[in-house]
């Protein structure tokens, strides 16, 4: 009894162990944003990587909005949502932001599974950031 005890706890904690790995593979995100001629706001381009293997991720579904970190709470942008571009792995969003300075870009995804990315931006409202 105590050997089948045994190995049915092995056979969960194999099975359990590619699923963890499935779902802790993390994304990172390299977003560039260009004014769009119209004072704060900006066109935001996203390259979504897998963060261990660099791997473009294309399929994905998440919003793209923002806050000030140093006002929290203050100052937050409506989520948009990402719109995926012809290239693997790129996304664009167009963000309207209240005023000029350091922001919080937040990533929130839905698929291929939840996760949140956050980069912070200087905008100085120029037209350039």
């Amino acid at each position: 009894m105590k050997k089948l005890t045994s190995g049915l706890i092995l056979v969960a904690f194999l099975g359990i162990l590619p699923m963890t790995a499935i779902a802790g593979e993390r994304k990172d995100a390299d977003i560039a944003c260009d004014p769009t001629g119209q004072r704060l706001v900006y066109d935001c381009s996203v390259m979504l990587t897998e963060r261990r293997s660099g791997d473009p991720i294309s399929g994905a579904e998440f919003s793209v909005g923002a806050d000030m970190p140093s006002m929290p709470g203050a100052h937050n942008v409506k989520p948009v949502p990402a719109i995926p571009h012809d290239e693997p792995g790129l996304y664009g969003a167009r963000i309207e932001l209240d005023m000029p300075g350091e922001w919080a870009i937040r990533l929130d995804f839905t698929k291929p599974n939840r996760d949140r990315v956050v980069k912070k931006l200087y905008f100085s409202g120029n037209g350039d950031h």
